[in-house]
């Protein structure tokens, strides 16, 4: 299978483990232009009943996609590093809703899609990842839902920080598990006091990602094609 990998700084060697030991990025692009059925309906039948139950649910083709594509991706990557089989993949939910992996506390996920990209975030800790179009910037809701402090960066970028700032808080309410129920202008995730790391990176296109972590940035990803993960599954129907 051919990886291309694609990074701000250098790219991370992917390592033969069992578990994940460090922070770990992956990013997919497909083909929300595709006919869903046609381009992975078939691949339905590796996710879990509730994420199908919600795609189906779901009236925008993009979204089904991405939707299928992100868990798609999260199982694949649990099954290289576990040497486990996607049978035996059985996922709970906190509270808020944030999947997490049963029996197995050390392996950690966060994942988020937008404009055709799915964004995976692994690690043993927990771990928060988001991504949203670079375009994007909103100084009336920066000024009604962050902090001073986040406020005034934006208002000095001209609104050119607001996606980052955005996608960095997005990171950190899923790594915290609460989702939006935490309250954006109770935390700042620029003066260090969330206790937390961030790293963030643009993808072609013009859309911003953010990582939030207990303890290391992501110095790197690694990025495929869809049809690369997909190919992953085609060989077990194939079997």
């Amino acid at each position: 299978m051919t990886c291309n990998r694609y990074c701000d700084k250098i790219y991370r060697e992917r390592q033969n483990r069992k578990g994940v030991s460090e922070l770990k990025v992956i990013v997919v692009k497909a083909d929300t232009d595709r006919d869903f059925e046609e381009y992975c309906g078939k691949y339905t039948e590796f996710i879990s009943a509730e994420r199908r139950e919600r795609t189906e649910r779901m009236r925008s083709q993009r979204d089904r996609i991405t939707s299928v594509t992100a868990e798609l991706t999260v199982r694949r990557e649990i099954t290289e590093a576990l040497e486990t089989e996607n049978s035996d993949i059985v996922f709970g939910y906190g509270e808020h809703g944030k999947p997490f992996l049963k029996g197995r506390e050390d392996f950690q996920f966060s994942f988020s899609h937008a404009g055709g990209y799915v964004v995976c975030a692994f690690s043993s800790r927990p771990v928060g990842i988001d991504v949203e179009n670079s375009s994007r910037g909103n100084i009336k809701i920066a000024g009604r839902y962050f902090t001073e402090n986040e406020y005034r960066k934006i208002y000095e970028s001209g609104e050119t920080d607001f996606v980052s700032v955005w996608t960095a808080k997005e990171a950190y309410v899923k790594y915290l598990g609460t989702g939006l129920s935490q309250g954006l202008d109770t935390f700042d995730v620029l003066d260090g006091s969330s206790g937390c790391l961030f790293s963030s990176f643009e993808l072609p296109g013009g859309y911003r990602v953010s990582v939030c972590s207990e303890t290391e940035t992501a110095d790197g990803y690694e990025m495929y094609d869809a049809e690369e993960i997909f190919a992953f599954y085609t060989e077990e129907i194939n079997q």
